[in-house]
């Protein structure tokens, strides 16, 4: 039987890259997401590849749909050894113009939604001997990023990473390059966001294969050099 994929968030490139990546691969695909009519086209483009997928209508701010999500997913296709969540870090603005909701809706409900899916993985993963946790910050084709979104991310990874290796998960970040350097130039060219899905795509189809086995904990830049 394949191995099951989750993906959550299911309306950007970056997920329809990495899930046609993880199909190829050989994964059966599930996309959980708030409208579960989005990632439509992407499930019939893995069942074409020969592969099971299934998208869920899925709250990522609400535990209890998170969990029956999960379930969803593991009694329609098996219990997942990979978790990847699509997050994104656009820059939410300057701080003396944001609104209370801004400052919600663009660090504390993605935050939220990240832990809820990775809590919500974990079960079936342990159950399963491990699995793989990757979570890909999505600033690309964006002039800034929400730096407070993906510092806690990174701080996130690695917690996970250093408790969850003895149970045999790793945990991975994969972030888009940020527009400007410490010393405020530009650090090389920043891909597009087309660039960037491809690229985020390709890595989290190596962090799923064997040669990454040893690796946990990683904070990775993806992006044209």
């Amino acid at each position: 039987m394949s191995q099951v994929a989750i993906i959550a968030g299911a309306g950007t490139d970056t997920v329809a890259a990495a899930a046609l990546a993880l199909a190829a691969d050989g994964f059966d695909v599930a996309l959980l997401d708030a409208d579960g009519s989005v990632g439509t086209t992407t499930v019939a483009q893995v069942r074409d590849l020969g592969h099971r997928a299934m998208a869920v209508r899925t709250d990522w701010t609400d535990a209890e749909s998170a969990d029956a999500a999960i379930g969803q997913v593991c009694a329609g296709l098996g219990d997942p050894s990979v978790l990847l969540t699509v997050v994104p870090v656009a820059g939410p603005g300057q701080l003396h113009a944001l609104s209370q909701e801004q400052w919600t809706d663009t660090t504390a409900v993605p935050l939220r939604a990240v832990f809820l899916a990775c809590q919500a993985v974990l079960d079936p993963m342990i159950k399963n001997g491990g699995g793989r946790i990757i979570t890909v910050a999505d600033a690309a084709g964006a002039e800034t990023e929400n730096a407070t979104v993906r510092t806690a991310l990174e701080g996130l990874t690695r917690t996970m990473a250093l408790e969850l290796a003895p149970l045999g998960i790793t945990a991975h970040l994969l972030t888009a390059p940020l527009p400007v350097d410490q010393l405020g130039t530009r650090a090389g060219r920043i891909p597009t966001a087309a660039e960037f899905s491809a690229q985020a795509a390709r890595t989290v189809a190596m962090l799923t294969g064997t040669a990454a086995d040893p690796l946990t904990g990683q904070a990775l830049r993806v992006g044209t050099p």
